[in-house]
């Protein structure tokens, strides 16, 4: 009897210990880390819709139009697609779709997380603003359209993801992979929005001038545009992109509080309606309306590079730029791509007409992706 109340009140003990231990652990994350309570609920971004949390209706045109089914991949392509769990991948070429396939149980109504693919649709509503006079250059400092609180970078430097930000502390942490930590800078705005970080945010001149991919860059971009639009960014990308695109409706991860989506960030789309979207880039909108000025439109998805700093991948205005110059290829010349976690990849290739869009669980290799869809 004895050694039973002994060992009852060794556990009693444990447990009390154990308690005010995950207290003081609480107390800490909730300290040093809040945004760890809002996002927990949510998770990571799930990568097919339906997904938990808030979000905001991109409008697209109310009756879209099906094209026919598209062939299945060539064989390599199609063995590529599915060791590297691929969800959807499609091929159109000349404004027609030739290749169509998806993984099981998805269909082409089934809507999939862009991640950070929509970063290249915010690069290209800023230049959009510059044409139209909303901003005076990509010069211009972000202060002058969000105020004093901002940090002190230019709308250019923001494009290209050299403005060099820091957080209180450091900006080290993974920002927009698998890496992502509820407890990293991210998160911050993650969960809060972009104006409850403004003020936090530093240039550190060390890293000034020098590529470092950070997703706050593309935070304040999209404030910015609501800015000087005076509209949210969810009907700018649907009045000047989306519809005219001719896609279906979408939906937009916005902050917990409701105060705007995250322009970084995951849109849940069709990719047949990526596909429609990279056709109305590629054509710069149409012959009657084009989207950008020619020029800046030359500078955002085909910009006179040389060859050999092509080849080594270069981030440009929000975009990407590679080549394919593989000597034994048939299939030659640039393209343009966004790139979003998991190796969700939206390509233009205007050597080839063609636009090409895959999504998946796992990346797949860049350029062999593409010499197996068009060398066949």
């Amino acid at each position: 009897m004895i050694r039973r109340r002994a060992v009852l009140l060794r556990f009693r003990r444990w447990l009390h210990r154990s308690i005010a231990f995950l207290l003081v652990v609480v107390a800490l994350i909730w300290v040093l880390a809040p945004q760890f309570f809002v996002l927990v609920p949510e998770g990571f971004p799930q990568p097919v819709w339906p997904a938990p949390g808030r979000h905001a209706l991109v409008a697209g045109v109310s009756d879209p139009t099906q094209p026919p089914a598209g062939m299945a991949p060539p064989h390599a392509a199609e063995i590529r697609f599915a060791q590297s769990d691929g969800r959807a991948l499609l091929v159109e070429n000349a404004g027609r779709l030739t290749i169509e396939a998806y993984g099981a149980g998805l269909d082409r109504e089934t809507r999939l997380n862009s991640y950070s693919l929509v970063k290249g649709l915010v690069g290209a509503l800023v230049l959009r603003g510059v044409a139209d006079g909303k901003i005076a250059s990509l010069d211009t400092p972000v202060r002058t359209i969000l105020g004093p609180d901002a940090p002190d970078i230019t709308v250019k430097e923001a494009l290209l993801m050299t403005s060099g930000l820091a957080p209180e502390g450091d900006w080290d942490k993974p920002v927009e992979d698998a890496g992502f930590s509820p407890f990293g800078p991210l998160a911050r705005i993650h969960a809060y929005g972009v104006d409850d970080s403004l003020a936090q945010l530093h240039v550190d001149e060390g890293r000034r001038g020098h590529f470092s991919y950070q997703s706050a860059n593309t935070a304040i971009l999209g404030r910015l545009l609501e800015r000087v639009y005076d509209l949210p960014l969810e009907q700018l990308l649907s009045e000047m992109i989306w519809k005219p695109a001719g896609a279906a409706g979408a939906h937009w991860r916005q902050y917990p509080d409701g105060s705007g989506v995250s322009a970084y960030c995951c849109l849940y789309a069709r990719p047949l309606d990526w596909m429609r979207v990279g056709r109305f880039l590629m054509d710069n909108g149409t012959a009657d309306q084009p989207f950008l000025p020619s020029a800046m439109w030359q500078e955002f998805i085909m910009p006179p590079l040389p060859t050999t700093e092509r080849a080594q991948g270069v981030y440009g205005l929000h975009v990407r730029h590679d080549v394919l110059d593989r000597a034994e290829a048939r299939t030659q010349g640039p393209f343009a791509y966004f790139l979003g976690h998991g190796g969700q990849v939206l390509y233009i290739l205007p050597d080839q007409n063609s636009i090409v869009v895959r999504f998946g669980a796992h990346q797949q290799l860049l350029h062999s992706t593409l010499y197996e869809l068009f060398e066949d």
